[in-house]
C-alpha cells in the first residue's frame, strides 16, 4: 500500500516472496483462529510476518505484534467499521454522538468513572486523544504506559464495555449534548465552511457532502437515546470489530485475554451490507463553483473525474501510483522554482491522483494558492505546468532526482524498522482499508526491483494518460471577496489558458555539492565522560564544543542540535522583527554556491535537511538523519553559518504572504487572542508580539546582516548528537567542519539587558473583537508568576495546572457542556528572569459568559481552600509519574540534555532531580503554590468575541474584574 511507501512489483516482475504460512505450531487459543493477514485474499504482496492475525467464532478480528519501542509502551485500538456514511437523515451526527457515549456510563462502569479510572492507571485524556469517527469507521485508543498483565486486562475490559454495553442513560446523554454541541461549534468555521461547499461541487450526492461525522444541529440537539442506541446496536457488531494491540507483550497470553473478554460478544442477525460506496456522474460537463469569505485564501481546485475499477492492493496498482507520484513530486519543484525566479504571486500547489476512487473511478487534478486577487494569473500559471508535464514529460535529472529520494527513504526505514515505535504499527494497522500491511525490508527489496522501471518513458507516459484526459474540469474557487464571478468566467479562463502553446521545460544544469572543506581540521583540546549520564563532552582548539552519547533506542538514526549563542535575544527589543525574517528567509536564502533549490536537489538521497533558524537565545537548529548524513549535515550547517546566499528571491517570497496572513490574524477566536493579548501583557514589547506589516515589509537582509555582524562565526557554539553513532567518526566530521572555522568566543555573551522584561501596569478584563462565527468565542485568565529557577516550583505549577485541568474537565465539559476543549497550564521562562504565567484557557459559545467565568471562579477558589482530595492529585500526577518510565529510553529526551550539557550544565543537575522531585510533590505543595500564584486576582483576563458584539457594547455581563 502506497500509504506505507511502495509495496508492489511492476506486473511483469517475478515475486520473490510468498504470503507466509503460519506453522501448526503457532495455534491460536480454544476460542480463536489464526488467518491469514488482513486483505491477503486479494493482494499478491507478502504481508509483515511479524504480527498475529487471527479470528473469533463470532467473527472479531484481531492483530498483534510484539514490538519493543517505546520499551514499555503498549498500544491498544478497537476499530469498528462504522461511520457517517451508515447514517440515515434522522441520525445524521449520531455514530460520532455513540463514539461521545462509550465514556459515559456502561453496564459494568458507571457514568463519569471510566476516564477517571484509565487516568488512576496512569492515560492521560483530551479532546481527540481517546477515539474518532469518521465517514466509515470510528476508532478506540488507549496508549498503555506500562506493559502490565493487570493494565492491559483493564484495557480490554474497557474495549469490551465501550463494543456493546453502553447504557445511553437518556439524562447521560442529554448531558453530553452540550459537549457535542459544542465541537460542532468550534470546528464549524469558514475553513470547514468552504471544504462543504467544495464537496458539494466535486462529489454532489454522497456521503463526502451529505455526511459529515460532525452531524446536524437539529439533531445533535433532539435525537432521543433510543435511536441512539438502535444505531448502536445494528452497527456495533463483532463482526465489523478489529482489535490491534502492539508492545512488548506476550502475544499468546494476550488472545488468550482477547478470547476471555470478546468470546461471548453475539451479533444480532445476519451480516450487514457495505455502506460505504458512492457514485460519481463522470460523464458531467465542465462545471465551477466559488465560496467567498472576508478571511479566506485564494484559491483555485481543479478535479475530474474518470471511469476506473476497484484496485486492490496489488502490484499494478503500487506501479501506477509510484509513476505518478514520482510525477507529482517533480512538478510541485517546477511550480516553486518558477514561482521564485518569475515574482508570481503563487503561494502553493501541486497535482492530486487517486485511483480506486469509491471503488470505481479515477480522480485527477491540481490545485494553487496564491495572492488576493490573483486567480487570474494563477490558473494559467499552474494549468500550463501541468499540461506542460502532459505534453513534453519528465527530464532523466528530475526523474533520478526523485529516484534518490525513494531509495534513501526506503533504505532508511528498513534500517530503522527494528526501533519503530509501536503507535506507529498500530496506527497502520487501524487504518489499513483495503490495503495489506508490509514490512519495511520487504518494501525496501520490492522497491530495488521496481527500481529499473521507473524511466523517463514509463513515467511521461503514465502522466499523460492520466492528465491528458483532464478536458472537463470542475474548478472550485475561494476568494475574499464578491466581485459577481461567474461559472462562465472561470471556465473561460480555464479554456483560454489550454489554448496557449507550451514550451518544454528548461534543463537545469547539474552542480557538485561546494561545501565539503573548511580548512585544516580542528585538534581536540579536552575530551571528558560525565560517567552518570553517559555523555561525552569534547572541545576544540576553536572552542567548539561537542556532546556525544550513543544509544540503541532507534536503529540507523540520530539526533543533532546547533546553538550559537544569540537568538532572539541578539536581536533585542530593538530588531526584533529580524527574528522573523531570519526563520522564515535565511535558509530559503540559499548559499553563495547554491540557490534554496539546488541545494534541495543535491541533497535529494539523504536525509540531511537544510536547517537554520532562530531561537529564544540561540541561533541553529536541530534535526534527525540517517548516521552516514552526518557530516553532509554539518557541511550544510557550516556553509550557513558561512557562506550564506541572501538571495532576494527569498525576501521576496517571504514578503508575498504576509498580506494575506495578516488579514486572518482575527479570523478566529483564538487566533486574535493570541495577537491582542501578548501586545496588552506586554505593552507590545516588540520581542513577544507580531510586528506591524508594514514593518516586516520593510526589514531586509542588508539590515541582517549588518546587525548579525560576524556572531554567527565569533559566538560561542555547542554542537549535540545522540543515537545510533560512531563516536570516532561523529568527532572527525565536527573536526573536519566547525571545528576547521575561525576561533570562537569561549564565553557567553549574557546579553543581560535584553533579558529584562516587564508586564504591563494595565489589567482587568479585556474584550477582543474576532472576525469569526458569531457563536465562537475564546477565553483566557492569567496570572502572572515567576521563572523556572526553583526546579521544584516549576514542576509544582505544572502539576497544580494538570490538577485545575481536570477539575475544569469535570465542570466546564462534563456537567456545563460548555466547551469542548480548554484547561490550565503554567510557563516559567528559562531566558527571562522573573517571566512566567499561570492561565486557564477556554472557549465556548458567548451566552455561556457568565457560566464559564463564574465556573472558573469557583474552582479557583476551591483549589485556594484547602489540599485537593487524594484521587484528584493522583489522577493529575499519575500520568507524568508513568511517563517516567520510558523518559530516559527516548533520543528525544537526550537530545535535550546533551544539548547543552557544557553551557549549561546546571541543567544536567535538574535532569538528575527531576523524577524525584517530581514524586515527592504532595497536595500540600501546590497548595501552597496555588495560594501564592493564584491566590491573587489574575491581572488579565481575555474575552475574544465576535466583532458585532463588542462593537455594539452588547458583551454578555459577568463577573470580572476591573
Amino acid at each position: 500500500m502506497l500509504k506505507q511507501g511502495v509495496t508492489r512489483l511492476a506486473a511483469s516482475v517475478l515475486l520473490l516472496f510468498a504470503v507466509p504460512v503460519i506453522a501448526a505450531s503457532d495455534r491460536a487459543p480454544v476460542g480463536a483462529e489464526r488467518t491469514a493477514p488482513w486483505n491477503a485474499e486479494t493482494s499478491d504482496l507478502e504481508p509483515d510476518k511479524s504480527i498475529v492475525y487471527g479470528m473469533l467464532p463470532n467473527g472479531l478480528r484481531y492483530a498483534i505484534r510484539h514490538n519493543q519501542r517505546p520499551q514499555n509502551q503498549v498500544i491498544v485500538r478497537m476499530a469498528v467499521d462504522f461511520g457517517s456514511a451508515a447514517e440515515s437523515d434522522d441520525e445524521q451526527g449520531l455514530a460520532h454522538f455513540i463514539e461521545h457515549m462509550a465514556f459515559n456510563g456502561t453496564t459494568h462502569v458507571p457514568e463519569g468513572e471510566m476516564v477517571k479510572m484509565l487516568e488512576r492507571l496512569g492515560l492521560s485524556f483530551g479532546a481527540d486523544t481517546n477515539a474518532s469517527t469518521g465517514y466509515t469507521q470510528t476508532q478506540y485508543k488507549l496508549d498503555l504506559p506500562r506493559a502490565d498483565a493487570a493494565l492491559i486486562e483493564r484495557a480490554l475490559f474497557l474495549m469490551r464495555e465501550t463494543a456493546s454495553e453502553v447504557l445511553f442513560d437518556p439524562k447521560s446523554v442529554d448531558d453530553e449534548r452540550g459537549i457535542v454541541i459544542a465541537e460542532k461549534r468550534e470546528r464549524e468555521n469558514f475553513g470547514f465552511q468552504s471544504a462543504r461547499a467544495a464537496n458539494d461541487l466535486f462529489y454532489p450526492g454522497t456521503f463526502y457532502a451529505k455526511r459529515y461525522p460532525i452531524g446536524q444541529q437539529n439533531i445533535l440537539e433532539t435525537a432521543p437515546s433510543e435511536r441512539m442506541r438502535a444505531l448502536y446496536k445494528k452497527w456495533y457488531r463483532p463482526d465489523r470489530t478489529k482489535i490491534i494491540i502492539v508492545g512488548p507483550v506476550d502475544v499468546a497470553a494476550i488472545e488468550q485475554e482477547i478470547v476471555r473478554k470478546f468470546a461471548d460478544w453475539k451479533s444480532d442477525g445476519p451480516a450487514l451490507a457495505d455502506f460505504d460506496t458512492c457514485t460519481i456522474d463522470t460523464k458531467r460537463g465542465a462545471s465551477s463553483g466559488y465560496f467567498v469569505h472576508p478571511k479566506i485564501g485564494e484559491a483555485i481546485s481543479i478535479q475530474q473525474f474518470i471511469p476506473d475499477r476497484r484496485r486492490p492492493d496489488t502490484i499494478e496498482r503500487a506501479l501506477i501510483e509510484l509513476k505518478m507520484q514520482i510525477a507529482s513530486s517533480i512538478i510541485g519543484q517546477r511550480m516553486s522554482r518558477r514561482s521564485r525566479e518569475n515574482d508570481v504571486a503563487f503561494l502553493g500547489g501541486g497535482t492530486s491522483f487517486e485511483i480506486g476512487f469509491c471503488d470505481q473511478y479515477a480522480r485527477i487534478g491540481f490545485g494553487a494558492s496564491g495572492k488576493d486577487g490573483s486567480w487570474r494569473e494563477l490558473l494559467p500559471f499552474a494549468e500550463q505546468i501541468v499540461r506542460q508535464a502532459s505534453q513534453y514529460g519528465f527530464s532523466d535529472a528530475e526523474i533520478a532526482e526523485q529516484v534518490k529520494r525513494l531509495d534513501s527513504a526506503y533504505d532508511n526505514a528498513a534500517k530503522g524498522e527494528t526501533t519503530k515505535a509501536s503507535v506507529a504499527f498500530a496506527n497502520e494497522l487501524a487504518g489499513l482499508d483495503d490495503d495489506v500491511l508490509n514490512s519495511a525490508v520487504y518494501r525496501r527489496l520490492l522497491w530495488l526491483q521496481l527500481r529499473p522501471f521507473m524511466t523517463k518513458a514509463s513515467i511521461t507516459e503514465a502522466f499523460s494518460h492520466w492528465f491528458g484526459q483532464l478536458d472537463r474540469p470542475i474548478i472550485y474557487y475561494t476568494t475574499k471577496k464578491d466581485e459577481g464571478l461567474t461559472s462562465e468566467q472561470l471556465l473561460t479562463q480555464f479554456a483560454s489558458s489550454r489554448s496557449v502553446p507550451v514550451s518544454p521545460p528548461a534543463e537545469r544544469r547539474e552542480q557538485a555539492f561546494a561545501y565539503t572543506d573548511f580548512g585544516p581540521a580542528g585538534a581536540v583540546v579536552s575530551d571528558h565522560i560525565i560517567a552518570d549520564l553517559g555523555i561525552r563532552t569534547i572541545r576544540f582548539a576553536n572552542g567548539v564544543m561537542l556532546n556525544i552519547k550513543r544509544t540503541d533506542y532507534e536503529d540507523n538514526r540520530l539526533r543533532y542540535s546547533l546553538r550559537i549563542d544569540g537568538g532572539e535575544l541578539y536581536f533585542g527589543k530593538d530588531h526584533a522583527p529580524l527574528a522573523a525574517l531570519m526563520s522564515g528567509a535565511y535558509v530559503s536564502g540559499g548559499l553563495v554556491a547554491h540557490d534554496i533549490e539546488d541545494l534541495r536537489t543535491l541533497l535529494a538521497g539523504t536525509t540531511v535537511s537544510a536547517t537554520f533558524s532562530v531561537a529564544d537565545e540561540y541561533f541553529g537548529g536541530s534535526g534527525s538523519i540517517a548516521p552516514e548524513d552526518l557530516e553532509r549535515q554539518l557541511q550544510v550547517m557550516a556553509a550557513f553559518t558561512k557562506y550564506p546566499g541572501y538571495s532576494e528571491n527569498a525576501l521576496r517570497l517571504f514578503r508575498r504572504p504576509l498580506p494575506e496572513f495578516y488579514a486572518r490574524l482575527d479570523a478566529t477566536p483564538n487566533s486574535a487572542m493570541g495577537v491582542s493579548a501578548i501586545k496588552i501583557m506586554t505593552d507590545s514589547d516588540p520581542r513577544f508580539t507580531i510586528a506591524p506589516l508594514e514593518t516586516m515589509q520593510e526589514i531586509d537582509f542588508s539590515l541582517l546582516k549588518s546587525i548579525l555582524g560576524d556572531a554567527l562565526l565569533k559566538n560561542r557554539l555547542e554542537i549535540a548528537v545522540v543515537g545510533d553513532i560512531d563516536e570516532d567518526a561523529t568527532i572527525a566530521a565536527v573536526a573536519r567542519t566547525f571545528g576547521a572555522l575561525p576561533p570562537r568566543n569561549p564565553d557567553e555573551n549574557r546579553l543581560d539587558d535584553q533579558r529584562r522584561t516587564a508586564w504591563s501596569k494595565a489589567s482587568g478584563s479585556f474584550d477582543i473583537p474576532h472576525m469569526g462565527e458569531a457563536n465562537q468565542m475564546g477565553w483566557r485568565r492569567i496570572w502572572t508568576t515567576t521563572d523556572d529557577s526553583d526546579q521544584k516550583t516549576s514542576q509544582g505549577l505544572d502539576l497544580l495546572a494538570r490538577v485545575i485541568t481536570l477539575r475544569l474537565t469535570d465542570e466546564l465539559r462534563e456537567k456545563l457542556g460548555a466547551t469542548y476543549g480548554g484547561g490550565a497550564s503554567s510557563f516559567m521562562s528559562s531566558v527571562y528572569p522573573g517571566r512566567g504565567t499561570f492561565t486557564i484557557n477556554t472557549n465556548g459559545d458567548p451566552k455561556d459568559l457568565q457560566a464559564i467565568e463564574a465556573t472558573v471562579d469557583a474552582i479557583i477558589a476551591e483549589i485556594r481552600a484547602k489540599p485537593v482530595e487524594a484521587d484528584l492529585f493522583e489522577r493529575a500526577r499519575k500520568p507524568v509519574l508513568e511517563s517516567y518510565t520510558d523518559w530516559k529510553k527516548q533520543n528525544g529526551t537526550w537530545i535535550g540534555v546533551a544539548s547543552v550539557a557544557q553551557s549549561k550544565p546546571e541543567r544536567l543537575e535538574r535532569f538528575r532531580k527531576s523524577e524525584g522531585l517530581f514524586k515527592a510533590i504532595t497536595p500540600d505543595d501546590i497548595w501552597q503554590l496555588a495560594k501564592i500564584w493564584i491566590g491573587k486576582p489574575a491581572q488579565f483576563t481575555f474575552r475574544a468575541l465576535p466583532d458585532e458584539l463588542t462593537s455594539k457594547n452588547e458583551v454578555p455581563q459577568a463577573a470580572t474584574r476591573k
